[in-house]
């Protein structure tokens, strides 16, 4: 009997097992465009823009346009906020890198970049004035 009490106490006394580490969000996928704010007008309608992220490349279509613009991309979830560099691969200004921060919270995702270059914006509001543009995302489900 002692045997079991002993047994019980020192379970009892055991630290509970640790939460298992929490999945880094996943940007791989299609997301198409919900909002958009900072280019000094209205932007694009919702749902008019598609992104394919896959494999550190990103497509990027805009409904009217016939091919997509190419980039490639790299990220870091472990800083807060999180960060994202674009490096366009169809446009003239060889070596360009976009600057910017990124957040994902199940199916929707935020990017905040300044066009053209420029610093990396540090929070998540669109700025005609600086250049900075907000993107809200929403994740493309896989049809059934």
């Amino acid at each position: 009997m002692n045997a079991l009490v002993l047994g019980l106490a020192f379970t009892l006394m055991a630290p509970a097992p640790k939460e298992a580490p929490k999945e880094s969000p996943k940007i791989e996928g299609e997301w198409t465009v919900e909002s958009f704010d900072g280019n000094g007008d209205k932007g694009p309608d919702a749902g008019s823009i598609l992104f394919r992220f896959a494999e550190g490349k990103v497509s990027i279509k805009e409904g009217k346009r016939e091919k997509a613009e190419e980039a490639s991309y790299t990220l870091d979830l472990k800083k807060k906020p999180a960060t994202i560099d674009i490096r366009p691969e169809n446009r003239g200004g060889k070596g360009e890198v976009v600057l910017g921060i990124l957040e994902i919270s199940g199916d929707t995702m935020k990017i905040c970049f300044t066009k053209e270059g420029g610093e990396r914006p540090t929070m998540f509001k669109g700025d005609a004035e600086k250049r900075i543009v907000m993107l809200t995302l929403k994740r493309v489900k896989p049809e059934k």
